[in-house]
């Protein structure tokens, strides 16, 4: 049987801890997958045994570790973050392909339940977006076959957004809480609804924790009753005046009892989650509304990842002069990488239009092009390359291309970087 290509999953890639969702057609539901019976959480860590050389992952490369039978090979992401290599057995390997081994397994776990099925979308959800890591899961991803147009990293910010609001409409009626409890403390998440307008503005309100809440308090009050006084003083001052119809509790550090009596009291009046898939699982609903073009469009999600403006120029295309859009606003701006090529009707300069949607402002920018001024109109085509290094900057890079044997190409680059309105 050939495979069909319907797989939508959503994969959690977090330092300590990596989980996967995939998306059930029947239930309409995104769902984690166990490794082994009742176990959701994979130690994001390999191994490499002694004797037999074969790589292995999750729980069994932690036994490597245990029993001193193996190479342990952990802090993934951080290897990728910091472009290391690692020597396995005298052999260096770079922490992109160590990610490609790992997340091979991982989608190997998948084909356990779905042998005849192949991936329509994958989304990798982490925790804090940082460019090597980007392009370390594109790239280790493409090892695999997966190729960008099936696939997307989020951070867990946006994870959030996708989960709360693929929710039944009664549970994001308000404001929606989220405290993540993590192996480096507590941090609160509030996610905010405009609905002045539509389609309504999503914003999120974040708060750290992790000083007076850190992970290393689990250990140091094992009976839970100081962490528990401290958790609800900061719950109450969190929550004091704010109108939360939902309240979700994720993390590790939240993976034992010590905090159920607070969140319990948190029920008054609202609804109150706790679990460990809340990043997994919405990166599977980011996944499904990506395959059908839809990303929630009833919403604009506002973040730190994400740009407010449309940006676009005046070209001639071979349907005549038109305005093209070069970057859509409301979209991650580690996204936003456009190139197309032109014939200019102005041989001197480049417009390019910046409107911030949200306060309905635009500017222009010209980019000059001198270098050009003597030729005919429409007789230089010209590659532009419009790329975001962050949410605020963006470079854009036009290259003479010439115009055939009439117009050799001058080989000119010109570069422009603009901070966004």
């Amino acid at each position: 049987m050939s495979d069909q290509r319907n797989l939508i999953i959503g994969l959690d890639l977090s330092p300590k801890y990596t989980q996967i969702c995939c998306f059930n057609y029947k239930t309409l539901e995104a769902e984690s997958l166990c490794i082994t019976k009742d176990k959701y959480l994979i130690p994001t860590a390999l191994g490499v045994k002694n004797y037999s050389k074969d790589w292995v992952f999750g729980e069994e490369a932690v036994l490597c570790q245990e029993k001193n039978t193996g190479i342990f090979i952990d802090r993934l992401l951080d290897r990728v973050k910091k472009e290391e290599e690692t020597e396995i057995f005298g052999t260096y390997l770079s922490a992109i392909t160590l990610l490609e081994k790992f997340l091979r397994k991982c989608l190997q776990v998948v084909k356990t339940y779905y042998p005849n099925n192949s991936i329509l979308k994958i989304v990798v959800t982490v925790k804090e977006l940082q460019d090597t890591v980007i392009t370390g899961v594109y790239q280790a991803l493409k090892n695999l076959g997966i190729d960008k147009d099936r696939t997307l990293v989020q951070s867990h910010a946006q994870s959030y957004q996708y989960y709360a609001l693929s929710q039944s409409k009664e549970l994001w009626e308000n404001d929606i809480g989220l405290f993540d409890f993590d192996e480096i403390g507590l941090t609160y998440h509030q996610i905010k609804i405009n609905r002045t307008e539509k389609p309504y503005v999503v914003s999120l309100l974040e708060k750290d924790y992790r000083d007076p809440l850190s992970f290393e308090m689990l250990e140091k009050y094992k009976e839970g009753e100081n962490l528990e006084y401290i958790f609800q003083n900061i719950a109450r001052n969190v929550l004091h005046k704010q109108i939360v119809s939902t309240i979700y509790a994720t993390g590790i550090g939240f993976d034992s009892s010590w905090a159920d009596n607070v969140l319990k009291d948190l029920c008054t009046g609202r609804r109150v989650f706790k679990g460990q898939n809340l990043y997994a699982k919405g990166a599977c609903f980011a996944a499904k509304e990506l395959t059908e073009n839809k990303s929630l469009n009833d919403f604009i999600f506002l973040g730190k990842e994400m740009i407010p403006v449309e940006i676009t120029t005046q070209g001639s295309l071979q349907t005549g002069v038109a305005e093209v859009v070069l970057a859509k606003a409301f979209q991650p701006w580690y996204e936003v990488d456009t190139r197309m090529d032109f014939i200019l009707e102005e041989l001197n300069e480049i417009p390019i239009l910046m409107t911030n949607l949200l306060r309905k402002e635009s500017k222009q920018y010209l980019i000059p092009l001198h270098e050009l001024m003597n030729r005919p109109n429409r007789t230089a085509r010209i590659e532009l390359r419009l790329k975001f290094y962050s949410q605020t900057t963006v470079v854009i890079t036009v290259k003479d291309k010439g115009f055939g044997s009439f117009y050799p190409s001058s080989n000119r680059i010109w570069e422009e970087t603009i901070e966004i309105i």
